[in-house]
């Protein structure tokens, strides 16, 4: 099956929307567990709108490759400044941290995983080196609107990332803060 522009662009939004819809279930699952309802119903609410929006998506998708003769679509071209790559998702992988005792963090997600281990590193010390992930502070006092957060306490703790960027930034803290661990990625 021969792709166009148009298909390209309907595939890439609605990879990124699952995307989206897999760190707000995750979020609400890990708020729910903490008994932060409100937090909770805000995810869900937010969740459901999201939902109603991707069908809407594959709707459309579903209309332009069915409604509109194939000749016609093929002219739909990406331009070569214009290139999407595609996102391209991998099995779901884990982290396990060993700390120096040979206690071990190992959460649900890789996301729970690196935010428990930050606050074991301490999320002030962590916010004081200033770092960032996607541009937006690893450690912060604010929710951000686009990106992964989980937060801790008081602290939003930024986890948008690949599993073995986590895994790097885990390792690194562990050197700068001075604070061995071992971090292994499992799944």
């Amino acid at each position: 099956m021969k792709s166009d522009g148009v298909s390209a662009a309907f595939s890439l939004i609605l990879e990124e929307i699952e995307a989206v819809e897999s760190q707000l279930n995750q979020e609400g699952s890990a708020a729910f567990s903490k008994s932060q309802y409100d937090d909770a119903e805000a995810i869900s609410s937010a969740g459901k709108k999201l939902k109603e929006f991707r069908s809407k998506l594959e709707k459309l998708q579903s209309e332009w490759s069915s409604g509109i003769d194939i000749k016609t679509r093929e002219r739909v071209k990406i331009e070569p400044g214009y290139s999407i790559r595609p996102h391209a998702k991998s099995a779901r992988t884990g982290i396990k941290v060993t700390l120096a005792n040979g206690a071990v963090i190992q959460r649900e997600t890789a996301a729970q995983t690196m935010a428990e281990t930050i606050e074991y590193f301490g999320l002030e010390n962590v916010r004081a080196l200033r770092l960032t992930v996607s541009g937006v502070d690893l450690v912060s006092t604010s929710k951000h609107q686009k990106y992964g957060q989980v937060q801790v306490g008081k602290f939003f703790v930024c986890t948008h990332s690949n599993t073995k960027s986590k895994k790097k930034l885990l390792e690194d803290l562990s050197i700068k803060l001075n604070r061995p661990l071992k971090v292994e990625i499992i799944g």
